[in-house]
């Protein structure tokens, strides 16, 4: 056998072994998310026959929640499974980083935070929903990990043939023990997140034929928060 043989041979299992390794993981996930929802429901649905009227009510409203974020669950394993493929359009950069601004205004100021966004570029191609989802998924968890007083910005530039978006913060940084897997699905560092926002916005950059990043993990120092760049190939208005 050849080396260049043995050495693909080589190749051809690890691939095999890492897709196996990431389904198990995904299947724990799933396994997990959906047990703690049916194990909430029983608890509720127990409650219900035993208790009187406004007990069977008070169930009743908590087992729609639990069924609705069983619903969201199965949203975003679809998305993630069978991703979109992307549309591009010309987008209008400033209106639609201002879209942005507005759409997170009330959160970022229930957290006592600022959002800001800049654009050297007037105008790009790419799909806007999607990316749309990608950089709501990227500010989303920078203000949901915001303490008192952190800012937040967005900013596009162009760098040769690609479009650059990064979402920077001044927050407290990723943790170290999620740096390696942070964009496998399942993986999270909120209680009540899913942990697929990160691997379907990953899947939605490379639809688009380019990439998503933690460019800069921070917590380095107090102010030195994360930095993740979304770079999309640069197409021709």
């Amino acid at each position: 056998m050849s080396l260049w043989l043995a050495w693909m041979m080589w190749s051809w299992r690890v691939a095999a072994a890492e897709r196996l390794a990431l389904l198990g993981r995904v299947a724990a996930g799933v396994a997990h998310e959906i047990r703690n929802p049916l194990a909430s429901m029983q608890l509720k649905a127990e409650n219900a026959l035993a208790g009187d009227d406004e007990r069977r009510r008070l169930a009743l409203s908590g087992m729609l929640g639990q069924i609705a974020r069983l619903n969201t669950l199965v949203s975003e394993l679809l998305a993630f499974a069978q991703p979109r493929q992307p549309v591009s359009q010309e987008v209008r950069l400033a209106e639609f980083l201002a879209e942005r601004i507005e759409e997170h205004r009330d959160a970022v100021e229930a957290r006592g935070a600022t959002l800001e966004a800049h654009t050297a570029v007037t105008t790009a191609r790419f799909d806007p929903e999607l990316v749309t989802r990608v950089l709501d998924n990227l500010m989303g968890n920078a203000i949901q990990h915001a303490t008192s007083g952190p800012r937040i910005c967005l900013q596009v530039t162009r760098e040769g043939d690609r479009l650059c978006l990064t979402v920077a913060d001044t927050g407290p940084g990723i943790d170290p023990q999620l740096r390696d897997t942070l964009f496998e699905p399942f993986v999270t560092g909120r209680p009540e997140g899913t942990g697929l926002g990160l691997a379907i916005a990953r899947a939605i950059a490379e639809a688009h034929g380019g990439r998503l990043v933690l460019r800069h993990p921070g917590g380095l120092s107090p102010g030195d928060g994360a930095v993740f760049l979304l770079e999309l190939p640069w197409l021709s208005s």
